[in-house]
């Protein structure tokens, strides 16, 4: 299902995987500015995923467009979908 940036409360956000880490349910994430997280400078973080099934559909080194929520336990990954 392809992101919806306009879609309230959610802003899709740019990147490249660099390491996906199925058995902790994990991705780390290069991407620029991620202002719906309030970060306003390009960085290289890792993820939590809300589905671990969303890490079977990127490997290292595709180009992404994802959501991401901020929780008690970190960020968390709700969305990702390889750049068109």
């Amino acid at each position: 299902m392809p992101l919806d940036p306009w879609r309230p409360g959610g802003a899709a956000i740019s990147g490249e995987v660099k390491k996906v880490d199925e058995g902790a349910g994990k991705i780390t994430l290069k991407h620029g500015p991620a202002k719906s997280l309030g970060m306003d400078e390009p960085m290289t973080m890792v993820y939590r995923v809300k589905d671990p099934a969303l890490l079977k559909l990127v490997k290292v080194g595709d180009k992404v467009t994802f959501e991401a929520e901020e929780a008690s336990a970190g960020y968390t990954v709700t969305k990702i979908d390889k750049a068109k």
